[in-house]
């Protein structure tokens, strides 16, 4: 794996950025008590005789995929059924670039890795590139490849980073529930981790391990509990989702779990007088390349079906002519753009045909192309979703008076997509790479 660390550079990895290891002894969170000794390998490693690897103590191995879109670790099948082989287990990473589609690299990952087996260890998420983009991009697009990444395999992904590179080039705090694997070399016994997380579940220790079986330097880590520990976390439950929008269909207003504001806080404004719910957020629109400020609304289904889709534009405050919402659908992004000022109320995105399960989202950037000069106030507020193809009969077992309920209950699955089958306003298809 490349590293955070400015001071501590593989002399043959040339292509990546620098190290992300810290080298500062700050250490502030002592692990549990035992610890698993582990490794993370690519294919600088060359040929590994990986029942050497089990034979020097090593419990489990985390094997490089790709570098983004453009670099296939070429050793990674071989090495991904060598440990396994040797008894290992076994974990997939991908260093993420964050100036590339997020759900493209997932797949690209996902598809080299194929579906996980008993005691795999969750995907891994390598976050330790910046690639000039600033960090309310990093951190939406790390939510989007946890959130795909979760929904595709029915597990919580990992985040691997360092302390000083996660505080200074992304920041959120919105991933502290994903477990850490920390990047710190040091003397230190116990680690100086990101402030957004209070613990960790692997601690890459260092970057000139000695390992028999492998040739050179190796990554070695440890985990934070005992074996048996390890083989519980292998086996981890997906994280439940924010809310479950019910067969009839429902809403994600914007003080909903399922809602997110994200960006510069200073640039968000609420609102209690006005909008869905009599509230809503607020920005300023601007003609920038990339977003900064955004809303982002879950839609997780309890049952597969045909629905119109459908956000709330208050009059009182949508100035947006061309407000361009997102609609992730499995394999493929739609954006319809609307006028937000045409509708005082629900205003119509389409009828969509949604998959049971997340994995589905309707996104909007402040992105929209009007300039900031002229101050366009751009809303925030509630989706609602609404079934137009009659849901199946309600078991009488279940709901003895039919009386199944609509809206956004807590529960729920994963996995899904959907189809948009029209929409107003202007529709464009963006396939992912």
């Amino acid at each position: 794996m490349r590293h955070l660390a400015l001071l501590l550079l593989i002399p043959a990895c040339v292509d990546v950025e620098p190290d992300v290891g810290e080298t500062r002894n700050a250490a502030t969170v002592c692990g549990v008590g035992p610890t698993v000794a582990g490794i993370d390998v690519s294919y600088w490693q060359g040929a590994i005789d990986w029942d050497a690897v089990a034979g020097d103590g090593i419990d489990y191995a985390f094997i490089r995929a790709t570098h983004g879109l453009g670099t296939i670790d070429t050793r990674f099948a071989a090495n991904w059924e060598g440990a396994r082989a040797a008894g290992l287990l076994r974990g997939v990473y991908q260093y993420f670039s964050p100036d590339e589609d997020p759900i493209a690299q997932a797949d690209l990952m996902l598809e080299m890795m194929g579906p996980l087996e008993a005691d795999d260890l969750p995907p891994v998420i390598d976050v330790e590139a910046v690639k000039d983009q600033p960090p309310e991009e990093i951190a939406r697009k790390v939510g989007l490849w946890l959130d795909h990444v979760a929904a595709a395999t029915g597990r919580t992904p990992i985040i691997y980073t360092g302390k000083y590179f996660w505080n200074d080039n992304v920041g959120s705090a919105a991933f502290a529930g994903y477990p850490l694997w920390h990047a710190q070399y040091t003397t230190a016994s116990c680690p100086d981790i990101a402030t957004a997380w209070s613990d960790w579940a692997f601690w890459q220790t260092s970057s000139t391990g000695s390992v028999a079986g492998i040739t050179g330097n190796v990554d070695t880590d440890v985990f934070n509990g005992d074996l048996d520990a390890l083989y519980a976390f292998a086996d981890g439950e997906p994280p439940p989702p924010c809310g479950v929008i019910d067969a009839a269909g429902g809403e994600v207003d914007d003080g909903d779990a399922c809602f997110t504001a994200g960006g510069p806080a200073t640039y968000l404004r609420e609102v209690l007088d006005a909008g869905a719910g009599s509230d809503l957020v607020w920005t300023h629109a601007t003609d920038n390349a990339v977003e900064a400020n955004y809303a982002h609304w879950a839609l997780h289904l309890a049952e597969a079906g045909r629905y119109r889709v459908e956000v709330y534009t208050d009059a009182a405050y949508a100035r947006s002519r061309q407000a361009r919402y997102e609609v992730r659908h499995g394999g493929e992004q739609l954006e319809v753009a609307i006028d937000q000022t045409a509708v005082d109320g629900w205003q119509l995105l389409g009828e969509v045909e949604l998959a049971a399960g997340g994995d589905q989202w309707v996104h909007l950037g402040d992105d929209t192309g009007e300039a900031a000069a002229a101050d366009v106030q751009l809303v925030f507020d509630a989706v609602r979703l609404t079934r137009l193809d009659p849901p199946p009969p309600a078991d009488d077992d279940d709901d003895p008076e039919g009386e199944l309920a609509g809206g956004c209950q807590a529960g729920g699955g994963s996995g899904g997509g959907l189809l948009l089958l029209g929409a107003l306003g202007l529709l464009r298809r963006r396939r992912a790479r």
